[in-house]
């Protein structure tokens, strides 16, 4: 990259001549390159070369943009960081590539004044507050934001309020996240794992996940993803958790934890629901189950191939208790259908052609559906939900039009979920070390609000859930308000 004419390094020195050079007062001040020293409380990973070089590249030719900020050792003219560790590195490798070029003997800094430890930990952290951070970095600078918080209120220091909303405010992240970053740093306990996070490569919520697993089943995990050609993403941990939880830990042939697990989890997980013991050996299909291991497959039983007679497919499996409905039986079906789609339509008081445009059909393909034809399975909710009946009484399985009531579900605390005002809510969250906690309450606010939830108990409002962190692991559920006793018994 060709130079600038333009030399910022000359500009500043005219512009800044008059800057004492033993001002420690927090001023700028132009201090010689061998006086200033790393800090040991930097954590920070270092660049890497590649990096560095860019840096450099961008030094020779822009100048040093953003001055470093240091803070003088006490009792010496000698100097330690506080920010620019990486600008101080590139300019010392320009330095030895030009030992006498002026503009890279000295450098003008910021100082800042004399200050305990723990206000140094905290400016360091401060300092590097632009940084773009992965989660691991994240969880580490708030391990030490809090110490440095601690350490300073023992002092004697008035730091009001709760450290970790401090900590939380002084990081910008939510509390939420502060805690499931915690829960991380302090739940993984495998090394090669704890590495994967750290370089990013785990996603927040398959980490946490992962953090939740015994010690034993992260070791497994980690089998699990380096031989089995796995990754981390949240679906992959979410499964092996599964399978850790519903197969055999140890097998009785191997010892170890189950070899088979996946092909278990395959044949015998689905609905949510395991099928089978976990094992083949204690399965009562494993006489006839394809997927059975070999430990547990009887003897003379064929391998896991199709017969040559099918061509390399497998025939179709036989369903003993199916029932094959008569041309007869659809007939009926049909005129039930087309007699009860006619008469739930003409209770709205709308003729076919109004029905077909409140549904959005056509005319033509409406009146088919009500002189015989059957719809398709999309078709069957729309009808139900705009003639107020239930899909079954549709269908002709059920004789009551009345759909049964809808039986209340999570959702999620966003805006787009919002409860309704002076709605009774039970609210649902996690309290980042694998547990769901539970509270009532009555919303009294709508999503902008600070706080707008009131405990049912007392009245007053309710510090959690606070603005900015509704939709983060934060869920609620509508509760029916209890009938007044007293009007009860008036009644």
């Amino acid at each position: 990259m060709a130079k600038r004419d333009v030399n910022v390094f000359e500009i500043l020195d005219a512009q800044l001549a008059d800057v004492s050079d033993s001002d420690t007062s927090g001023e700028m001040q132009w201090i010689s390159l061998d006086r200033i020293a790393d800090n040991a409380l930097n954590f920070y990973p270092k660049p890497t070369s590649a990096q560095l070089e860019e840096l450099m590249e961008s030094i020779q030719v822009n100048g040093l943009l953003e001055p470093p900020t240091v803070i003088q050792n006490k009792g010496t003219l000698y100097y330690r960081l506080i920010s620019g560790h990486s600008r101080i590195t590139a300019l010392r490798r320009l330095h030895d590539r030009e030992p006498d070029a002026p503009q890279y003997q000295r450098v003008l800094c910021r100082v800042l004044p004399q200050m305990d430890k723990a206000q140094e930990m905290t400016a360091v952290i401060e300092a590097n507050r632009q940084r773009v951070k992965s989660d691991a970095l994240l969880a580490e600078e708030a391990k030490r934001l809090t110490e440095a918080y601690v350490k300073r209120r023992e002092a004697g220091e008035d730091l009001p309020g709760r450290i970790r909303d401090r900590v939380a405010e002084a990081m910008q992240i939510s509390k939420t996240k502060l805690a499931n970053l915690s829960a991380i740093k302090n739940g993984i306990k495998v090394p090669g794992i704890m590495r994967s996070w750290e370089r990013d490569e785990i996603p927040e919520a398959a980490a946490l996940e992962i953090a939740r697993l015994p010690v034993e089943a992260q070791y497994r995990l980690l089998d699990y993803v380096v031989n089995g050609h796995h990754d981390y993403s949240i679906r992959s941990v979410k499964k092996f958790a599964l399978m850790w939880n519903g197969c055999q830990k140890e097998c009785p042939e191997t010892g170890e934890f189950c070899q088979h697990a996946e092909a278990i989890y395959d044949t015998d997980f689905h609905g949510g629901v395991w099928h089978s013991p976990g094992c083949c050996s204690g399965c009562l299909h494993r006489d006839t189950c394809p997927s059975v291991c070999q430990y547990a497959r009887p003897a003379g039983m064929e391998s896991q191939t199709a017969p040559e007679d099918h061509g390399g497919i497998a025939p179709p499996p036989k369903l003993e208790n199916r029932v094959e409905l008569s041309a007869e039986d659809w007939q009926v079906r049909r005129e039930r259908f087309s007699q009860r789609l006619r008469a739930a339509r003409e209770a709205t008081g709308l003729d076919r052609a109004a029905f077909a445009e409140k549904i959005g059909e056509y005319k033509a393909t409406y009146s088919a559906w009500e002189n015989g034809n059957l719809p398709g399975s999309g078709a069957f909710p729309r009808l139900a939900q705009a003639l107020g009946v239930s899909t079954d009484y549709l269908y002709g399985l059920t004789d009551d039009p009345v759909p049964k009531p809808a039986l209340a579900q999570w959702q999620p605390l966003d805006e787009d979920h919002w409860p309704a005002d002076q709605q009774l809510v039970i609210l649902r969250w996690d309290n980042a070390l694998g547990e769901w906690c539970y509270g009532t309450a009555r919303c009294v606010g709508c999503y902008s609000d600070l706080y707008p939830f009131v405990d049912t108990d007392v009245g007053c409002e309710l510090e959690e859930p606070s603005h900015g962190e509704y939709d983060v692991g934060y869920w609620w559920m509508p509760l029916p308000e209890m009938e007044d006793q007293h009007e009860s018994d008036e009644a």
